[in-house]
């Protein structure tokens, strides 16, 4: 039984690994992260010592949390920033080229052709996890952190990429230019990221019921593509089970558990393991409605993507007719 590589992955790896920006971009891409996490290190550190007066053994556990969180608030974000340049200019520059019609009448599929592009963008961007895979293990050190809670975090940080990916390519296989490509690609980012958010500011106002703020019991359907929020309820579930407060996820889980009905609303709420079981559990966790919008955007976005990409039938009949088939 052998193995074949997608043709066009073979080809676009090659491409990003032996270039010449490549070795830089990891390199500062590396150097960035750890600073930013010896940053967060910091803050944990003195948000320890200053704000609880916890002993030694409580006080590596949280800061193990804060890291763990701050951590993955970097790699979601790098995420947004990153992924969206990495498919853009994947049909657009093959158009440009002009090689995209070779890719058209090779014995590749449409739906081949997208993958590839796909993949390889992914590979690159598992290239950049992996190289900053010790920083963001550290907080397994300090405690406080399970398995479950780093691996759920990772998945929806990578379940963002392929989603954000596949847009990427959808925008390049409709855009006209570069320009345009990376244009529209950032644009859905930035939507789904952050204009989410601005319009759950604009739901909470509109569904304040005058007891509290945001109003209890409510669902909030402009958090739930929202990749962020998705991502704190797969890191903290069920929700105050990480047994801390003060760090960097306090402020969407309280969202999130008045989402549930429970009255969490401000600092200083205890989110323990007894809040938790005392929560009236009303609605399904939000990542899971995040899972599935992005998996529909997911196979959405690469049918729309395979229609762009195959060769046009008045294309292939003058092929067929030379070959006196």
């Amino acid at each position: 039984m052998s193995f074949s590589l997608n043709p066009v992955l073979a080809r676009e790896v090659r491409e990003r690994f032996r270039g010449r920006r490549a070795p830089l971009f990891v390199t500062l891409w590396v150097l960035g992260v750890g600073l930013i996490g010896y940053l967060v290190y910091v803050i944990a550190q003195y948000a320890a010592q200053d704000a609880f007066g916890l002993g030694q053994a409580v006080a590596g556990g949280y800061m193990g949390r804060f890291i763990y969180e701050g951590m993955l608030f970097l790699l979601m974000t790098g995420v947004v920033m990153i992924v969206p340049g990495l498919t853009s200019l994947s049909i657009i520059g093959e158009r440009e080229r002009q090689t995209f019609h070779l890719l058209q009448v090779t014995q590749l599929s449409a739906l081949q052709i997208v993958l590839g592009k796909l993949w390889s963008s992914m590979s690159y961007f598992l290239l950049l996890l992996v190289a900053v895979a010790p920083v963001v293990a550290v907080p397994l050190l300090f405690g406080g952190v399970r398995i479950t809670d780093l691996l759920a975090g990772l998945g929806m940080v990578l379940l963002t990429a392929v989603m954000l990916g596949s847009v990427g390519i959808w925008a390049s296989s409709r855009a006209r230019s570069s320009r345009g490509a990376v244009a529209a690609a950032y644009t859905w980012s930035f939507v789904l990221a952050f204009i989410t958010l601005a319009a759950m500011a604009g739901e909470l106002l509109l569904v304040h019921d005058g007891t509290g703020f945001p109003a209890q019991g409510r669902e909030i359907v402009s958090v739930l593509p929202n990749p962020y929020v998705g991502m704190v309820s797969a890191a903290v579930h069920p929700l105050g089970t990480d047994g801390v407060s003060g760090t960097p996820f306090d402020i969407v889980e309280v969202l999130l558990l008045q989402r549930q009905g429970y009255d969490a609303f401000g600092f200083g709420v205890d989110l323990g393991p007894d809040a938790a079981r005392a929560l009236p559990l009303r609605r399904p966790p939000v990542w899971m409605f995040t899972v599935g919008i992005y998996l529909v955007i997911v196979v959405g976005a690469l049918w729309g993507a395979t229609r762009r990409v195959t060769a046009p039938a008045s294309r292939i009949r003058p092929l067929r007719r030379a070959n006196g088939t």
